[in-house]
């Protein structure tokens, strides 16, 4: 009976900046691609190569994307200026073989960099993030990302010059052979599966429903917000600001035409409304005050119907963080206004007093600093 192996795994983390984003997790086709696969294992554990007094670590721990085009690919692996870099030879510059060379090249694929010869191979390799079917059968494909895809949308997002490399550093910081017990862990999503959210980070990313069901779509986003509920009452504020920008993610993918699906539209104006509101909530706590501002404007700028409970929630929240941000003349307009909807709320009453304190300080102040000019 023929034993199946299963196929090594291999992790990269990647700061942005000096900041951490995450981890990315590979599935290396080691049967369909052997020799590659064994050149980037080996890299990314470090491997000390050459004689005694002359040798070298080669490792991608370290290396920076070096080029960076969105909905093309990412590329890293330079360890030698642009020339070939492998394992294999005694100067560690034998070229690897074509292996694997695909009659098609989907995102997410793990594949070598050539100068046009595909036998040329070394240490460079690239992620696609798009299909790209003009590289078919051009590069060896020894691999497919399996974790992680939101930090690759992370790297995407990065600015580069002309030439396409990035303006800010991106770094391996740490890299080697994975297995599930390690885990993977993110800075930039919450990956938690509370209330059956196991959907990816961007809705062009996913597999889990059929993308052409708006109904599948709207119950996905529903899990979603819910899985932000959940965290929020945990006190995982966080990650609940996490899953609920994923969610408006797919509210703004999947929002259908009022004219072909009326029932559903109307669904999806009232999600998007309570994420927007969840949103707002959790930004302010999270002092994050420019971002509730916004998701606060935004719902009030709906052109949905909002409730005037919903009207005073949202006016009260932008209010605050206007407070915060001493921008207290807007401060007060918004929370007047709220408190114009509830004037029985004594929480908004009381902020709207702090306001007003504020604002005659700030004239007392301007008036004792304009006094020592003309006293």
């Amino acid at each position: 009976m023929k034993i199946e192996t299963e196929n090594e795994k291999a992790y990269i983390d990647i700061t942005i900046d000096s900041q951490k984003v995450g981890r990315i997790v590979f599935k290396l086709y080691d049967d369909l691609a052997p020799q590659t696969c064994e050149n980037f294992l080996t890299l990314c554990k470090g491997i000390t190569l050459g004689v005694s007094d002359n040798e070298i670590l080669y490792t991608y721990k370290g290396n920076q994307f070096n080029r960076v085009i969105k909905n093309f690919v990412i590329q890293a692996g330079d360890l030698n200026g642009g020339n070939i870099s492998t394992i294999y030879g005694s100067d560690a510059t034998r070229p690897i073989p074509a292996e694997n060379l695909c009659d098609e090249m989907p995102p997410f694929k793990l594949c070598l960099a050539n100068n046009g010869d595909v036998n040329a191979n070394g240490s460079q390799f690239f992620i696609t993030t798009y299909p790209q079917p003009h590289l078919a059968k051009k590069h060896s494909v020894f691999g497919e990302v399996i974790h992680g895809k939101s930090v690759i949308r992370e790297i995407e997002r990065v600015k580069t010059n002309l030439e396409n490399v990035p303006e800010v550093a991106i770094t391996i910081e740490s890299c080697g052979v994975w297995d599930k017990d390690m885990g993977v862990p993110v800075y930039n999503a919450s990956y938690d599966s509370i209330s059956g959210d196991i959907y990816e980070e961007y809705p062009e990313d996913d597999t889990n429903f059929d993308q052409e069901s708006t109904q599948e779509a709207y119950d996905a986003a529903c899990k979603m917000k819910e899985s932000g509920a959940q965290l929020f009452k945990m006190g995982k504020k966080q990650d609940a600001w996490f899953k609920w920008r994923k969610c408006l993610r797919y509210i703004v993918e999947f929002d259908p035409d009022q004219d072909q699906n009326p029932e559903l539209y109307v669904k999806f104006k009232e999600l998007k409304k309570k994420v927007y509101l969840n949103l707002s909530l959790v930004c302010l706590q999270l002092e994050n005050h420019q971002k509730a501002i916004d998701y606060s404007t935004f719902l009030l700028d709906m052109d949905a119907k909002v409730s005037q409970q919903d009207r005073a929630k949202a006016l009260f929240r932008r209010g605050s963080s206007y407070f915060s941000l001493k921008k207290f003349e807007n401060s007060l307009r918004d929370l007047k206004e709220a408190h114009e909807i509830v004037p029985d709320d004594k929480v908004i009453s009381a902020k709207m007093t702090a306001a007003e304190k504020a604002i005659a300080q700030k004239k007392e102040n301007e008036k004792s600093k304009y006094a020592k000019f003309f006293g």
